[in-house]
């Protein structure tokens, strides 16, 4: 790959920056409502939270997609990760990854749909090709809006994450800090 097929990542750190307009449009077209929260909640933890963190993808200066994710201690969290729908299908998602993990410098923790239908699979395979393993464990996505339903998904980690026995504390802090679900 040329240098100038490389995917740079820029953290996002002021609420009003432009890239977050695009990364709008991305974030709404690419996940279900019930996947994400409102997006304005999006921009006040940009400028409130600071172990929320949001990278603008880009090639050759052009904004080609976004991470959105929470560090916590001892791993990074990513809540959405998505490529433009305009420049899907170019192998960016994979770049993009690989830059992030090297940019993150921590295990990673991320959900994943469950395997039940093609492109469930096909995005657990992506994943797996840049090297997260799926956990076993049953996990439940709190609901992003109030009286929405909670998701079984999968939990993927990458690096030093051994959730066969730190599960259940990863779990309550998504939930808690992400989620704002209170720990039962």
């Amino acid at each position: 790959m040329n240098a100038q097929s490389i995917v740079t990542c820029r953290p996002v750190k002021d609420f009003s920056d432009p890239a977050l307009d695009l990364i709008e449009k991305t974030y709404t077209e690419s996940f279900p409502e019930v996947e994400r929260r409102d997006f304005s909640l999006l921009r006040g933890l940009v400028k409130d939270e600071s172990r929320f963190v949001v990278y603008a993808l880009s090639r050759e200066d052009r904004y080609v997609g976004f991470i959105t994710g929470w560090r916590f201690d001892g791993y990074t969290y990513v809540e959405h990760f998505a490529i433009d729908p305009a420049a899907r299908n170019a192998g960016l998602g994979a770049e993009a990854m690989k830059q992030f993990l090297a940019l993150c410098a921590t295990p990673v923790v991320l959900e994943v749909e469950m395997p039940v239908d093609e492109m469930s699979k096909r995005r657990i395979g992506f994943y797996e090709r840049q090297g997260f393993k799926l956990d076993d464990h049953v996990y439940h996505q709190p609901p992003y809006r109030k009286g929405g339903e909670w998701l079984e998904m999968r939990l993927m980690t990458y690096g030093n994450v051994e959730l066969e026995h730190s599960f259940e504390q990863v779990k309550n802090c998504l939930h808690k800090h992400v989620y704002g679900v209170p720990e039962a």
